[in-house]
């Protein structure tokens, strides 16, 4: 009930900044709570590069810890935390006043190339223990019964949908990203007959173009796979087969390196369900790009 109340308080004061919703907490929190607290209060010019992650192993604590502190002061989690902690070190710029460390002085490990390839190895191991194997011959299966795969997401998640497209193409499915400069995405779903399967990509802030093109697909009884990164994640409603990935970056866009390596299993997987058709147009496309190469050697 304490800790209920303490939360209530915070949520209700809406103009209070995260740090002081950090000070004033301090008392009531737990050791562990205490110990990520100070860190944060402490690094706060590293806080936009860091995931909830990077923060449990910089603290000694977990993930769980850091969640729990985030929702103590009153934030859904972590990443509501680090976006009021960049909105309230954002102010202080704006206010004049002077940042609490230089960015000369941030320690993400003074090898940032490093850091970010242990986050993505660390998301793509989370994305291997996630993804119940079930779930992905089941959503392989019907990307390969599928008479047309049509893949869609806004943002990152088009450049994602592109690269869906282009793997199936290239290993033998029938492959369409749709066009996300529609006025609706919804539009384009009127041409697409039963045996078509939508393919989706779905990471916070979650687009609802994005949910309301898989609710169209699903009221037409069309099968669904999607990827997204939590099982309660909209999008995850309006799926015949999720699949659930890690994709925490250090700031606020969604990294993809784990999204690429189960596009990539989908279409290996698919590939070898189907081993004629799909040695069939490698083989075309190999002819096509040998023929391309001999044009080229003589300009």
């Amino acid at each position: 009930m304490k800790n209920n109340d303490a939360k209530t308080s915070a949520i209700g004061n809406a103009g209070t900044s995260a740090r002081d919703k950090l000070l004033a907490s301090a008392a009531t929190l737990s050791r562990q709570q205490q110990v990520v607290a100070d860190f944060l209060l402490n690094h706060l010019q590293e806080i936009p590069f860091l995931s909830v992650m990077e923060v449990a192993e910089r603290t000694g604590t977990s993930e769980a810890t850091v969640v729990r502190l985030s929702q103590r002061i009153g934030y859904d989690g972590y990443a509501q935390l680090k976006m009021a902690l960049v909105e309230m070190l954002r102010d202080d710029i704006n206010d004049g006043a002077a940042p609490s460390r230089g960015h000369a002085d941030l320690d993400l490990g003074k090898d940032v190339l490093a850091a970010m390839s242990r986050l993505e190895i660390q998301n793509i191991e989370r994305t291997l223990q996630r993804i119940d194997r079930r779930d992905f011959d089941a959503a392989a299966a019907i990307l390969a019964d599928a008479d047309h795969v049509f893949t869609f997401g806004l943002g990152i998640s088009a450049h994602l949908a592109g690269l869906a497209s282009y793997l199936f193409t290239e290993h033998g499915v029938r492959s369409t990203a749709l066009d996300a400069r529609f006025t609706s995405p919804r539009e384009q779903l009127v041409v697409l007959r039963p045996g078509d399967v939508v393919l989706g990509m779905s990471f916070p802030p979650y687009s609802q173009e994005t949910i309301e093109v898989l609710q169209e697909a699903r009221a037409r009884e069309l099968q669904t796979v999607v990827i997204t990164d939590r099982a309660t994640a909209p999008a995850a409603a309006f799926a015949s087969a999720p699949l659930l990935v890690a994709c925490d970056g250090m700031t606020f866009t969604n990294t993809t390196a784990s999204v690429d390596v189960v596009l990539n299993a989908l279409a290996v997987k698919v590939a070898s369900a189907q081993q004629d058709q799909s040695m069939e147009v490698i083989g075309r496309i190999n002819e096509i790009l040998a023929e391309e190469g001999m044009r080229g050697s003589r300009d």
